[in-house]
This record gives C-alpha cells, sequence and structure tokens, in this order.
C-alpha cells in the first residue's frame, strides 16, 4: 500500500476494481454498504475499503478519520468519478485538509440551473435557463422561454428524465413524469435538498427549464490547474436514434471542432467558465453543443467523463483516466499524450430495447468483426433490466471499441455492431 494513498469517494465496484488492478496500493475507496452487497468484483482488502452509509457527511468523515489512524495512512489526496459523490468528496478533502474543489463550487457544477444562471451573467454562451415547480407555472415561464424547450430536473446526470418538449402539452406531460418519478426516486444522494447559493434548493421538487439548443454536441475533458486549461480530449457525439433524449449512441475520438470555432478561444472559454463556478484546480468533464461557430455550455463538473470514454480514450492514445486522476490528486507531474499519438476509434453502447430479465447473451458476432478492436459487456444472465422513465441505467448493456471503415456513414457502421449483440429477455412478472 502506498504510504500516501488517493482516498476515492463513493466510486462504483467495476471502477474500484480497476483501479485496483490497475493501480495497485495507490487508493482507499470509501464506498456505500449497498455499492458492495451487489458488486460482483472481489472485496478489496479490510485496510483499502471503508463501507459507510455515504449519506451523513459528517459521519463519514469521523469514520475514515478513524479507519486512517487505525491503518497508520496518511492520505495523498482525494479524488472521485461520480456525481452523487463530488459534494461528499469536497467536504472530505477539506477536512483532511487535501486539495479538492470547495463544496460551494462542486454545488454550482451540479446545480444545472444555477450554473447557467452564473455563465451568462458572465457572458458565456448556454442555454437560457429558469426555475420551474410546476405545470401552472408553464404559461409564465414559455412567455419567457420560446419553445423548444429542454425539461430536466436540477441535479442529476446524464439522460435521466431530460425531455425535449415542442408544445406546452408535451411541457406539462414531462414534468408531470419528472415530478413523480423524483417522488419515489432512490438514489436520495444524487436527488438530496441543498443550498441555491443563500436560499434552500429541493431538486426532486423544482426543475430546470432551458432554451433548446440544435447543433452537434461533445464531450472533453478538461485539466484546470490555476490561470492554466489544458484539454485533455474531445470526443464527438452520436445521439442514439431509438432512445431516450441526450442518450449517447457513440463516441468518436479524437474530434477536432469545427473549422470556424477557434481552438485557443474555446480554451478561454472554458477556463472562464470553470473559474466562474469557483474552480480552482480540477479534472472536468465538459458537455457543449456546437451551433453556427459558437460553442454552447450544457455541463461543467469536476470529474472525468464516464460511459465508455475510459476505455476508448485508453485504447486510443494509451493514457488511463483513473491513472491520471490518481495522478492529478496526489499532485504527481502528468505527461498528455502527443496529437500525432491518438488513434481515430469509436466507441458504440449496447442497450437494451425491453423490459426484463437478461436469460442469455450471444457475443459471437461481436468476435468475428474484423472492425471491434475490444469490447466489454456490463450485463449478464440473471440481470433484470428496466427501461426509462423508471431506469436509466440497467438498460446499458456494455461497448464495442472498433475502427470505422469506410466509405460506410460511421452512424450505419454503430447501428450494425449494437445490432451484433443478441440479448434472451424472459418478460418480467
Amino acid at each position: 500500500m502506498s504510504s500516501h494513498p488517493i482516498v476515492v469517494v463513493g466510486t462504483t465496484a467495476d471502477y474500484i476494481d480497476l483501479i485496483r488492478n490497475g493501480h495497485p496500493g495507490r487508493a482507499i475507496f470509501v464506498t456505500d454498504p449497498a455499492e458492495r452487497t451487489k458488486a460482483r468484483e472481489s472485496k478489496p482488502e479490510l485496510h483499502e475499503e471503508l463501507l459507510w452509509d455515504l449519506r451523513d457527511a459528517d459521519q463519514v468523515i469521523a469514520a475514515l478519520k478513524s479507519h486512517l489512524y487505525r491503518w497508520d495512512m496518511q492520505p495523498g489526496g482525494v479524488a472521485c468519478f461520480d456525481c452523487e459523490s463530488l459534494e461528499l468528496a469536497a467536504r472530505i478533502a477539506m477536512a483532511l485538509d487535501l486539495p479538492f474543489p470547495s463544496p460551494s463550487a462542486v454545488v454550482a457544477c451540479r446545480n444545472k440551473l444555477l450554473s447557467k444562471q452564473m455563465w451568462s451573467n458572465n457572458g458565456l454562451p448556454c442555454p437560457q435557463a429558469e426555475k420551474i415547480h410546476s405545470p401552472s407555472e408553464l404559461p409564465d415561464r414559455l412567455k419567457r422561454l420560446n419553445l423548444p424547450v429542454i425539461l430536466k430536473p436540477l441535479t442529476g446526470s446524464g439522460s435521466e428524465l431530460v425531455f425535449k418538449c415542442t408544445t406546452a402539452e408535451d411541457c406539462r406531460r414531462a414534468l408531470t413524469t419528472i415530478q413523480a418519478r423524483l417522488e419515489q426516486h432512490p438514489d436520495v444522494r444524487m436527488y438530496k435538498p441543498g443550498k441555491d447559493g443563500s436560499s434552500k434548493m429541493d431538486s426532486r421538487r423544482e426543475f430546470v427549464m432551458e432554451t433548446f439548443i440544435d447543433g452537434q454536441e461533445y464531450s472533453c475533458d478538461v485539466m484546470l490547474e490555476g490561470e492554466n486549461l489544458e484539454i485533455i480530449r474531445i470526443a464527438k457525439k452520436l445521439p442514439a436514434p431509438d432512445q431516450t433524449l441526450g442518450t449517447t449512441l457513440a463516441y468518436m475520438i479524437p474530434a477536432r471542432l469545427p473549422p470556424g470555432l477557434d481552438q485557443n478561444l474555446f480554451e478561454r472559454q472554458l477556463h472562464k467558465a470553470a473559474r466562474t463556478l469557483g474552480l480552482e484546480r480540477a479534472v472536468c468533464m465538459v458537455d457543449f453543443i456546437v451551433n453556427a461557430n459558437t460553442a454552447y455550455l450544457l455541463e461543467l463538473t469536476p470529474r472525468p467523463g464516464g460511459d465508455c470514454l475510459r476505455w476508448l480514450i485508453r485504447e486510443s492514445c494509451g493514457l488511463d483516466m483513473l491513472g491520471l486522476a490518481l495522478d492529478f490528486a496526489a499532485g504527481d507531474p502528468i505527461r498528455l499524450p502527443a496529437a500525432s499519438d491518438w488513434k481515430s476509434l469509436i466507441g458504440v453502447r449496447f442497450f437494451a430495447r425491453k423490459a426484463g430479465i437478461i436469460r442469455s447473451i450471444d457475443d459471437r458476432h461481436l468476435k468475428q468483426d474484423h472492425r471491434i478492436t475490444s469490447y466489454y459487456l456490463k450485463a449478464r444472465p440473471g440481470d433484470r433490466v428496466k427501461l426509462p422513465p423508471e431506469d436509466y441505467d440497467s438498460r446499458i448493456l456494455g461497448h464495442a471499441i472498433f475502427k470505422a471503415i469506410p466509405p460506410d456513414p460511421i452512424l450505419q457502421q454503430c447501428l450494425e455492431i449494437e445490432a451484433k449483440l443478441n440479448i434472451d429477455m424472459e418478460t418480467a412478472s
């Protein structure tokens, strides 16, 4: 075990396993007991993991300090890969006097209304956004926000409960669905009460309505250190044509910005966006849409990108984003790959098309496709699949990394490869 392990806060069992195998002894994990209970991966050694209810930050901090004292550990940094754990990671870092974004900066990043208001007030392009509580407020909001609009939770992650509305009736239905689902949503840390500046917020009863920006969506990871910001990677997103709004079918790496969008200006825009939210030093994921040579900011959060990006980046250029996050937390020097080190690859995600229990998975056709360089299946026989809006995670079965072969269109090749994974489902009772 490292003499100064990195405290990895609240991540999933598969990421813990990847870190333990790829970077043995470098981390100590603070894990929700429910995550460990359902894990298929090997359990870490006693000194490597603190299992604790993560809902009460003060209790977690006290338990972590006792754990560190018991095993004579001096942590060297804090890292986090999961949106719902960022605020806890910030509180832990503050208690241990370790570098990490402040709790207030994390709140500004996680609050999809507050971040856009702060950006807009500082002249940064982003969708116009307003808070809404109920359908009765729609006439007033639609006077200021022209249709179509996007409705989404105040906090949250990915495409969960995100709706595009082209009519007032669409808005009413979407609000009713979001409110009903959040009232019974099991993730109490993702959707918990908090503070929006000096006032209270309730992410289960307050929602965001924002203008719809049409254009090409991208994702990037950046490394921010004071006055310097460096782009680690840019990925072009391909939306899933038959999934819920905001669901990404595939990522293309390395992506280039459109010719009319100057990269130096874009980097300065990202730097200002991060500093506006109160970030000073962080590895961040940014989602943005380019329309008419303008990059409209959608989300900026102090963690590396998720989905299949970790695998895709490593295969494209050899960079391990998990290792980079640990090095960054420790303050170790980081060398990013040169532009010439990147190979053009695509990561396509597999989705279940119906709810039920997986009876069997047939991946033979994936093994026979010469375009595919690797694939990863997280789903297994016996897993139960639920579909949106009931659940957004269990439909994701895994991904494949492949090299596109001209002249067939990229989207066509993605759909061909996705169709090669055959799932036999048993209808759930």
